[in-house]
């Protein structure tokens, strides 16, 4: 919770979908590209380059796998379940068996999980 504003970071990112809504910028995205089409995987990555965001690594860029990267880390050493930080990142089990037995995207128990990472990132 931000003591300034009284939002959970949840709380901080709902209004500013609801603000990027009422600029009307597309009909079903809330970050469209200048062509008004999805934004390309590489394009936080461009971004970083652009404005040379420093990287923990010395003499790198920061990149936007680096953010992935950071999360699964933290998730881990946080005690979340492996499986779990897996479906937030959105991988997909390799293993066919196994995939064909677990289709859930765990979304409830996402949540809580999405929160605390929200937390320790505004508190950062």
């Amino acid at each position: 919770m931000d003591s300034r504003t009284g939002l959970s970071p949840a709380e901080k990112a709902l209004t500013l979908v609801k603000a990027l809504e009422q600029l009307k910028l597309h009909d079903s995205l809330v970050f469209p590209s200048p062509q008004e089409k999805v934004l390309s995987d590489m394009t936080l990555t461009a971004l970083l380059r652009r404005v040379k965001a420093e990287s923990d690594t010395p003499g790198r860029v920061a990149t936007a796998h680096g953010f992935r990267s950071s999360f699964r880390d933290w998730a881990s050493e946080s005690g979340y379940a492996r499986d779990l930080a897996e479906r937030a990142l959105a991988h997909t089990v390799a293993n066919k068996v196994e995939a064909a037995y677990h289709r859930t995207d765990l979304l409830e128990q996402r949540r809580p999980l999405m929160e605390a990472w929200a937390e320790h990132v505004y508190s950062g």
